[in-house]
């Protein structure tokens, strides 16, 4: 077996603890509809004129409100299983295990959304949406982790 460095030791470890403390939130439908109230007041989502969102897994904040609202005000949606080529979103909305009020992301693990977002045009807006217990005051980075532009909680803007 290869040796580890504490930085790969500590992802593993901190996505477990963070999947396990979003699982633990009783109340994520009432605060996923809060997250969205402040998401949709960004000027980069109020002039968006295509949005990828995504699909939400067990403990991610839920998308339909904000899916419902990007429809009823002309904005197109996508989300990654569509096969979204990278120029086409002016706003990516991003979920994640863990951000920093600056911007940085700890994901799933499998690297999707850093190669997607390394590839976006300059003019598209990130946004990191997670519940307020998610915000951390630093995660370990590496050159491929790409920050997000904004990161919003139930609570507003990190």
């Amino acid at each position: 077996m290869a040796d580890r460095t504490p930085l790969e030791e500590g992802k593993p470890d901190l996505r477990r603890r963070m999947r396990a403390l979003r699982r633990s939130l009783a109340d994520r439908s009432e605060r996923s509809g809060q997250l969205w109230q402040h998401v949709v007041a960004l000027p980069a989502v109020v002039d968006a004129a295509r949005i990828l969102v995504f699909s939400t897994i067990p403990g991610e904040p839920e998308v339909e409100a904000f899916a419902r609202w990007c429809i009823d005000h002309g904005v197109e949606i996508a989300v990654p299983e569509d096969d979204v080529d990278p120029a086409w979103p002016d706003v990516a909305i991003v979920p994640g295990l863990a951000f920093t009020p600056d911007g940085r992301r700890l994901g799933q693990g499998g690297g999707w959304y850093d190669r997607f977002l390394a590839e976006v045009r300059d003019t598209c807006e990130t946004v990191g949406v997670c519940f307020h217990e998610q915000l951390v005051d630093v995660l370990p980075v590496e050159a491929h982790d790409v920050a997000m532009h904004h990161v919003v909680t139930d609570r507003g803007p990190a």
